[in-house]
């Protein structure tokens, strides 16, 4: 009984450890109403490592294969990253892991006689291994929280033979057999060691180099917010032009017409009317959502889709009772509907005979925010994660509107989908307002 409390208290020490390194870097996966499910993922990881603990030892190189298959799938079901991330990531953890567990059993033997070692000294051995490996998953985890999840899937690209470089090394240092001497197996670990202490090392640059390079496209992000904020203050400043002209105007267009009926000429001023009210729906728009904000932004990109020739569907209903920060309904609606407008453009230039419809949808009912776009392509869109492969020739610059719409949804505990299907590419969010 007490083996396996104890053997349940290390699990618990060791899924927290890989808890921790796994939400640092990638996101939690959003179970929507069933978010108590998040609340599981420690409990599965406590269920991988007992599991590793109480069967049989398989051969020395299945072993690191056996963690980084338990600690892959148990990812993969709780935290939001595509597979190849995922067996990257589990790798880095199992190199990351052994390395720490070599430094603390080699710094072991400069305290302990070899010859003395003996069962409840090396289960102090393990005691301390997992309390060293949580430490310092906490302190990596304060350190570098947050900062890390917005990188570019083309970041990790250049560093995923790393960690399997490392696993192979380690797995060939510890299948060394040396003479059985106290000597020989301390030089054996001291030299595992060292490896280990130099990968730990580069491990910190990396993600020095890594964070520096999420500070990048961070600073990207909000230049690409404040083109959008821009943008619309411009819109807005030439909303109120026109308002101004308008007014400034409106006695003499009330004169004409009284003239005009004063002197009989009723099917005159009635043509008149009509030609004053087409011309106020072309500067102020015909939308109306009880939303200024939203108003401005889906008038504007309607009339510019329609001076490109493309027809807009909406779906929409009183939006009085948003509560988004202005700010971020800009970049929302800016960026997928400047999108949309691009692509549908460009399809049609392609082919005549492809869709000029955009499709709009934004209903707000039952405390809940429904928001999709949808736009014809003549090619399949490739989609990676929240955003999209693009074939423009500077790739690092371009994404950047999905990725800060993303950051909007995530902002406001949303979730998100990409789709391209039938010649139709779709966003599609739920907003829990």
């Amino acid at each position: 009984m007490e083996t396996i409390l104890r053997c349940l208290i290390l699990s618990l020490m060791s899924a927290a450890s890989c808890q921790l390194f796994f939400e640092t870097i990638v996101p939690c996966r959003s179970w929507g109403k069933y978010h108590w499910l998040t609340y599981t993922a420690i409990p599965a990881f406590t269920a991988g490592s007992m599991f590793i603990a109480l069967t049989p030892i398989p051969p020395y190189i299945l072993q690191p294969v056996r963690l980084i298959l338990v600690t892959a799938v148990i990812a993969q079901i709780y935290f939001q990253m595509p597979l190849t991330r995922n067996l990257i990531l589990s790798v880095l953890y199992c190199v990351i892991y052994w390395s720490i567990s070599t430094a603390v059993i080699t710094a072991f033997y400069f305290f302990v006689d070899f010859r003395a070692v003996d069962e409840p000294l090396w289960q102090s051995v393990e005691n301390l291994t997992e309390t060293v490996i949580l430490l310092l998953m906490m302190l990596f985890h304060y350190r570098y929280k947050n900062r890390l999840r917005s990188l570019n899937d083309y970041h990790g690209t250049r560093l995923r033979l790393l960690p399997l470089l490392y696993l192979i090394i380690l797995v060939a240092f510890n299948m060394l057999s040396p003479e059985e001497t106290a000597a020989n197996k301390f030089a054996t670990l001291a030299t595992v060691s060292s490896f280990a202490a130099l990968g730990i090392v580069l491990f910190y640059f990396t993600m020095r180099m890594l964070e520096k390079e999420a500070a990048l496209h961070r600073l990207q992000l909000g230049a690409e917010r404040a083109r959008s904020q821009i943008d619309m203050f411009h819109t807005m400043q030439r909303h109120y032009d026109q308002q101004r002209h308008f007014l400034h105007d409106y006695k003499n267009q009330l004169n004409c017409i009284q003239g005009l009926i004063d002197c009989g000429q009723i099917t005159e001023a009635s043509a008149y009317i009509a030609r004053m009210t087409g011309s106020m729906r072309t500067q102020f728009g015909d939308i109306n959502t009880n939303h200024a904000v939203v108003n401005i932004i889906l008038n504007q990109k309607y009339q510019t889709a329609r001076s490109l020739g493309l027809a807009m569907t909406f779906v929409i209903n009183d939006l009085s009772g948003l509560t988004m920060l202005e700010e971020d309904l800009v970049t929302l609606l800016t960026n997928l509907l400047d999108n949309a407008i691009e692509a549908c453009e460009e399809s049609a230039g392609k082919d005549p005979a492809v869709s000029t419809v955009i499709q709009f949808k934004m209903i707000l009912e039952d405390s809940q925010l429904v928001l999709a776009v949808r736009n014809p392509v003549i090619q399949p869109v490739p989609i990676r994660g929240s955003t999209i492969s693009t074939s423009k020739k500077d790739p690092a610059h371009h994404g950047i509107g999905l990725s800060n719409v993303d950051l909007v949804v995530r902002k406001y505990g949303g979730t998100s989908s990409l789709k391209c299907e039938d010649g139709w590419f779709s966003f599609s969010a739920l907003f829990p307002l």
